[in-house]
């Protein structure tokens, strides 16, 4: 393990709290953590296993049926099936590897693995697929809540949009309009959570947008079973509807890749645990990907069912009956769950902009700067300059520091408002995220570090160490390469075709 200047003051990392035992399995058996860390860390495993789910089925699940409508509905059941499974064995072997190297962070383990390119590579893929889910989720925000502001208003609705009357009054209008609507969620509800500096504050939301999630689905359920009449559906054959591959499937892989990649998180997700243990990560993530699967399957298949080749890319856009009370209460539930999951792919974002913006800084411990930024600013202890041999003037990294920290959160925030307003094409968004960033960082870079760093040789088994990896990274190649491809061609089909 790499040896770092100590500056006094600074909370150091004692012998014990170091100690690796491993098992037949390299997890650890006991995790030896002082108690100053376990003090400091609050979040519980119900807490982690809702981020994790969260991240996972929080937000992307309604973009599901609209991928089947592109890739075939069994086709894409297998690709879930598949990704769900390449999911969890990516999260997990980046927890196994960074504990077994005495890494902290995706970035870090890259690094550790190909160098400076890693790093930089795992920042510039974090921040792009961070920073595009962001422009996701305001525009599904912008789709959704001006059309439920108006239905209560009671406001005429024209092409999807609320349209208000002569007698409305000034504030009604400014509310339902899309772009003030978005810009007012933006600056009085999601600044302030955005604001917050650890991942562990964001659980209290988690909770809230999972079991949002799960109304959502019962209702689309609901829906499907007793008044799947009522929706016109058109079928081009059973074959083609239930079992052909469609022609979109790539861009619909990318869809997919959105909705499960979570590996960016991963390592803010396991430092909240209290203690942090690969066992343990591995059991919550086990639970968190199946509760995930089991709720994409439950929304996306009556989802896919109701409308066929119709679905849109947002599975509520398709319900357009605005007296439906229960699809309008879901309208209003995604909104939220929108508004709930920003934060965590935000400070994804801004993580990875401070972490770039502070290579000075970059032998300081990843797990040291993540629980400094939760204490209070007056109780913060300071770095010395590693390269100043004399101890100068003591100093804080200058991206973590106050200023800093919301100046980045107020351009990141308003880069991702400007660009929803800019661009209304949600399923262009979502496939050319998942299909170039998402792949990369959920199939791609964790098989590579997994071939490049390995882990112990008495804990190596030629399947799990070999060739899952070997068949993960091909997969992951492929699809990267075809499905971005495809995505931009499919992209640049519809703009021709748009008047």
């Amino acid at each position: 393990m790499g040896k770092h200047t100590k500056a006094a003051g600074r909370p150091a990392w004692s012998a014990a709290a170091i100690a690796l035992v491993y098992d037949q399995h390299g997890f650890d058996v006991v995790p030896a953590v002082s108690e100053s860390m376990a003090a400091s860390s609050t979040p519980h495993s119900w807490g982690v296993f809702f981020n994790l789910t969260n991240a996972i089925a929080g937000a992307s699940i309604i973009y599901i049926p609209h991928a089947m409508a592109d890739g075939g509905f069994l086709p894409v059941l297998g690709l879930l099936l598949l990704c769900g499974g390449i999911t969890w064995y990516a999260m997990n072997i980046l927890i196994v590897l960074g504990h077994h190297h005495h890494v902290q962070s995706y970035e870090d383990l890259a690094q550790l693995a190909f160098g400076v390119p890693g790093f930089l590579a795992v920042c510039f893929f974090q921040f792009t697929f961070s920073f595009g889910a962001n422009c996701s989720y305001l525009l599904v925000i912008a789709d959704t809540l001006p059309v439920v502001i108006g239905r209560l208003c009671k406001m005429h609705i024209a092409h999807g949009e609320p349209v208000p009357s002569s007698q409305t009054s000034w504030y009604l209008r400014l509310v339902a309009d899309r772009n003030i609507c978005v810009t007012l969620v933006a600056v009085l509800v999601l600044l302030p959570i955005c604001i917050h500096r650890s991942f562990a504050s964001l659980e209290k939301f988690a909770g809230v947008s999972v079991l949002s999630v799960v109304v959502c689905t019962g209702v689309i359920v609901y829906e499907c079973m007793f008044h799947k009449d009522e929706y016109v559906a058109e079928s081009r054959g059973f074959m083609y509807d239930y079992v052909a591959v469609h022609p979109d499937i790539f861009p619909a892989l990318g869809t997919i890749a959105f909705a499960y990649v979570c590996q960016h998180q991963t390592f803010l997700l396991y430092n909240t645990m209290s203690p942090a243990t690969p066992r343990g990560f591995a059991d919550i993530s086990r639970a968190g990907v199946a509760v995930s699967v089991a709720l994409i399957f439950a929304l996306s298949i009556p989802g896919y069912l109701l409308f066929l080749q119709a679905t849109r890319s947002d599975i509520f856009l398709n319900f357009t009956n605005l007296s439906d009370k229960l699809i309008q209460g879901c309208r209003l539930l995604t909104a939220v769950n929108m508004i709930l999951t920003y934060p965590q792919e935000f400070m994804v974002a801004r993580h990875t902009l401070q972490r770039l913006l502070n290579l000075h800084y970059a032998h300081v411990s990843v797990v040291d700067l993540f629980h400094e930024q939760t204490k209070p600013i007056n109780q913060r202890t300071v770095w010395h300059d590693a390269s100043d041999e004399d101890g100068g003037q003591p100093t804080l990294p200058t991206a973590l520091s106050t200023p800093w920290h919301v100046g980045l959160t107020v351009v990141l925030l308003t880069s991702t408002l400007l660009i929803s307003m800019a661009d209304r094409r949600l399923g262009d968004v979502t496939s050319l995220t998942g299909s170039f960033s998402a792949v990369a960082l959920a199939f791609v870079l964790p098989a590579a570090c997994h071939l490049k760093l390995q882990v112990p040789a008495q804990h190596r088994r030629r399947w799990n160490d070999s060739v899952v990896p070997w068949c993960t990274i091909t997969f992951g190649t492929f699809v990267f390469f075809v499905s971005t491809t495809t995505s931009i061609l499919a992209i640049r089909r519809r703009h021709m075709e748009t008047p």
